[in-house]
């Protein structure tokens, strides 16, 4: 008997009783393995009662089951065997000690680590088999986190490092390596300088020391250092595992390379706020920096200036010379207007020709209409010089428009508003100039805005009429030609000249609809006349500069020509220097498919524009018609010195010259000692509605 045990109770009894009250599961058999003791415990380990476990373990050794629970008996006879065949317990040890994973009822896993023994009575007998199985089922699971943490930690994409208390690096995975390029010898050990990373305690901040003090963990961005010297940024999260004292055993870092992250939301950043063909800021970006302008200013009583510029005749350049080319403009245009300003104002691109320039800072309203007037005056200058594009010369300038915060706008809304309207006053102007806004100029804006929407309906209700103006010869006075011209009949102002909306109908590109009209009424009219037998030698015909250089004449011109049946032979179409001049070689080329067609060409307004005899004389010209300008001055001396100079210059050219707006009978009889050919005003006639026109009988 053991020593301490009671004397009443026997030694089977104590052991009985030691069983009952043991976790772990005893199983006995006799030596055909048939059960004789089950432990209590069955039911804690297995949830069986010990009753049941005995039925459920009988009726699999019946039926020969070798799985889960009849494997008990498996492990015994395999040992009770090797007993039996005399087999020392030293060489068949490694029978004793098993493994069995059973599973239940809720699916769940139960693993018991069996040992099984020899039951011997008290001579030394083996007797049976004594089976004791331990549930080690928090151990395995303990033992499969630990195995899928190392799989995890290995095999993460995200870079591992574990340093110890004293910032020494004691483990790093594989992502660690590919992404510093140092290999796990080449870290473990060292501190984190081998990353850049001096110290945590002197290189990362107050804020996320506090952090890891507080809550054990840190997430945000570092810069690494990789093993080739490239300094790299990293998002690293840190979490601090602390022992039992709470002292600090080991911090755990989690980081990944953001640089192709953070290249991204740079490309991101600069599609959203720049403009990707100049580099300039984007409309977004230039409403929030004008913003952040008008409330510096608002803070410190200061003035804002803002210019509104809009480059002259772009899309004729655009068009006729291409859009690669017009974009290389567009370049070329602001990298000059970057060179006007301060470093700290912005130039910015609103799209198409369009860009405006904020200049903040300014101490009054004289400091900021000078520094205004300054900025404009060096980008006249700055665009003035020719844009060498692809060894062509192009030639460009810009309208621009200046308004001032507060006193022309108090939100950027407004301001914007005001300094486009004085934009297009600058336009009106002549182009190539600056021009300061004035609530005038506002009037004028809303009068051409309603022009404009006036102008959408006349053109859908044919509100249009032709009247037609005669031309002379000069030496006889006979009818040979008439110019037709356009009129607008308003339902509510009535008869509406040409000055007052042309200009409007060309910016709104509604002189397409309107060019095509008049060209083709012209034509019909002029058939009729030539079917009715009227001796008119030709029809002058007005075309816009627009309707030229945008490219869709000679469509409208073949189409009112087939269509109405005229002898096109008879049809002059007047264009004016600055819509030839824009591009020769298109000029060049257009004009002479013109002439194919038989129309004449006359160029109006001579002398007005920037004519060059180099190119004059390359021109399929016909006729010259002298500014009225020129014969208004009429008898000044230098007016008649340019008449006299250019009806030499046509005559040299073999082009007939025609002088305009003649009204007193001196300006004719001048113009005839001159030798000119044809003459044209209100003395000799004025328009004519076509049921009017018999100038023929004069």
């Amino acid at each position: 008997m053991p020593a301490g045990a009671s004397r009443e109770l026997s030694e089977s009894d104590y052991y009985r009783q030691l069983a009952e009250n043991l976790s772990d599961l005893i199983l006995a058999t006799d030596l055909e393995l048939n059960l004789t003791y089950v432990s209590p415990s069955a039911e804690s380990v297995l949830g069986l009662p010990a009753t049941t476990f005995q039925q459920v373990y009988e009726k699999n050794r019946r039926r020969g089951h070798a799985q889960e629970i009849a494997k008990l008996e498996v492990f015994m006879r395999e040992e009770l065997e090797q007993i039996k065949q005399g087999i020392s317990a030293d060489d068949f040890s490694a029978l004793a000690l098993r493994e069995l994973i059973l599973y239940q009822r809720d699916g769940s896993p139960l693993w018991l680590e069996v040992h099984t023994s020899p039951l011997r009575n008290d001579r030394g007998k083996v007797v049976g088999m004594l089976c004791i199985c331990r549930d080690i089922s928090v151990r395995k699971s303990a033992e499969e986190s630990q195995a899928l943490a190392a799989k995890v930690f290995e095999n993460s994409l995200t870079g591992i490092y574990i340093v110890d208390a004293r910032g020494k690096i004691v483990r790093v995975n594989r992502a660690f390596s590919r992404i510093t390029g140092f290999q796990v010898e080449e870290a473990v050990g060292k501190s984190l300088e081998l990353m850049g990373v001096k110290s945590f305690s002197k290189t990362i901040s107050r804020s996320i020391r506090d952090s890891l003090k507080r809550k054990d963990y840190w997430e945000g961005e570092i810069r690494h250092r990789h093993k080739d010297g490239r300094v790299f940024p990293a998002w690293v999260a840190m979490t601090v595992l602390r022992d039992a004292d709470g002292k600090v055993r080991n911090t755990i870092s989690t980081f990944t390379d953001i640089t192709e992250k953070k290249n991204s939301e740079v490309k991101i950043q600069r599609l959203a706020y720049f403009d990707p063909l100049t580099g300039l800021p984007n409309r977004t970006l230039f409403n929030d920096r004008l913003g952040q302008a008008l409330n510096r200013a608002k803070r410190s009583q200061e003035e804002v200036g803002l210019l509104f510029l809009d480059l002259d005749r772009f899309k004729a350049i655009n068009d006729s010379l291409g859009h690669a080319l017009g974009d290389e403009l567009l370049q070329q245009v602001a990298l000059r207007l970057r060179d006007c300003v301060r470093s700290e104002d912005t130039v910015a691109r609103m799209g198409g020709d369009e860009f405006t320039v904020i200049l903040a800072g300014l101490a009054d309203k004289q400091h900021a209409i000078t520094a205004a007037a300054h900025v404009a005056e060096k980008i006249h200058v700055s665009l003035a010089k020719p844009f060498r594009i692809r060894d062509r010369e192009v030639f460009t300038s810009a309208s621009t428009g200046i308004a001032f915060f507060p006193s022309d706008g108090k939100n950027p809304k407004s301001l914007l508003q005001n300094a486009d309207t004085a934009m297009y006053h600058a336009k009106s102007a002549g182009k190539d100039n600056y021009q300061f806004y004035t609530s005038a100029m506002n009037v004028r804006a809303l009068e051409r805005l309603e022009i404009e929407n006036a102008l959408h309906q006349a053109i859908h209700k044919s509100e249009f009429e032709l009247y037609f103006q005669p031309i002379w010869r000069a030496d006889d006075g006979e009818a040979v030609a008439v110019e037709s011209l356009v009129r607008w009949r308003h339902p509510q102002e009535g008869m509406v000249l040409p000055s007052r909306f042309i200009e409007i109908a060309e910016e709104s590109g509604l002189i397409k609809p309107l060019g095509a009209w008049v060209l083709r009424k012209s034509c019909e009219q002029l058939a009729a006349w030539q079917r009715e037998g009227i001796p008119i030698e030709r029809m002058s015909v007005n075309v816009s500069a627009k309707q030229f250089i945008e490219g869709y004449i000679l469509q409208t011109l073949r189409e009112a020509i087939d269509s109405s049946g005229v002898d096109a032979s008879a049809l002059e179409l007047e264009l004016t220097e600055s819509a030839l001049m824009q591009d020769h070689q298109y000029s060049v080329d257009v004009l002479t498919e013109m002439k194919q067609l038989g129309v004449r060409i006359s160029i109006d307004d001579f002398g007005t524009g920037y004519s060059s005899l180099n190119y004059l004389k390359r021109f399929p010209i016909d006729t010259i018609k002298v500014d009225r300008s020129f014969i208004e001055g009429l008898p000044s001396a230098e007016d008649e010195r340019i008449v006299q100079a250019i009806v030499a210059l046509a005559h040299s050219l073999g082009i007939t010259v025609v002088a305009e707006g003649i009204e007193n009978q001196g300006q004719l009889e001048f113009v005839r000692s001159l030798g000119c050919e044809e003459v044209q005003g209100f003395l000799l006639g004025q328009p004519q509605a076509p049921k009017q026109v018999n100038f023929w009988q004069h």
